[in-house]
Parts: structure tokens; sequence; C-alpha cells
């Protein structure tokens, strides 16, 4: 007998599960479940915002005090395009090099190269293969 169940093992018994048919209040009681989470994900939104809007008020009006007390000049206010760049800055040092990722234009200047000088196009491209 030990031997028969070694090479045939009983399946496990999956547990019965209950189709539940889904009603039309069931489905609109999920809608309006959704619709309450959006309502409410939407409002604890907003309150985030007039947060932080309050606090960059007070900011404002700390610096303004401070500048009174310390007979500063205003800060002029950046323009967009200072806070665009200021975004897209990395944390990297020195300028920026010029990256050309047109691989269209980079094949054409290569075959202008080999075609004005295919030996210098040649040993242009074997110099950056490292054989050891």
């Amino acid at each position: 007998m030990m031997m028969l169940k070694m090479f045939m093992p009983s399946m496990p018994k999956m547990p019965e599960s209950e189709k539940k048919e889904e009603t039309a209040e069931s489905r609109e009681e999920a809608k309006e479940q959704e619709r309450l989470k959006a309502a409410e994900a939407k409002r604890i939104e907003k309150e985030r915002t007039e947060k932080y809007n309050k606090l960059k008020e007070d900011a404002k009006g700390e610096r303004a005090k401070m500048r009174e007390k310390y007979k500063l000049a205003e800060s002029p206010e950046p323009s967009d395009a200072e806070e665009e760049s200021s975004d897209e800055e990395e944390d990297g040092f020195g300028p920026k090099k010029e990256v050309n990722d047109d691989p269209v234009a980079q094949a054409k200047a290569l075959a202008d190269k080999a075609m004005s000088d295919p030996l210098g196009a040649a040993t242009q491209t074997l110099d950056k293969v490292k054989f050891w």
C-alpha cells in the first residue's frame, strides 16, 4: 500500500469556493466606495497644499522681517526659465558636456568621414577596440 501511495499521491482537495453572483447593488456599492476614496484623497491633498502654502507665506514674512531689520535689498523673483533650469541641473561637477544622442547624425558623420578618408575612419574605429 505504501508503494502505491508513493507512485500515485492523492491530490489535495481544494476548498470549495462559494460563487458569488455580483448583483447590481454590490457593483453600485463598490463604485460608491471608490468614489468616496477618491474624494477623501482629493481632500487630503488639498489640505496638504494649503498647509505648505501657509508655511511658504510664513517664511516669506520672516524673510521680509529680516530684510527690514538688516536693511537688505529684496531678492528678485526667479523667472520660469531659471526655475526649470535649476530643476534639470545635475549634481555633477564642472561644465556640462554636449551629448549628441542622435544615432542617425552619428552614423551620417561616420559615413561621411569614411567616404572622405577610408583609412583614417578604419583606424579610428580600431582605436576604440581593446584587445587586451
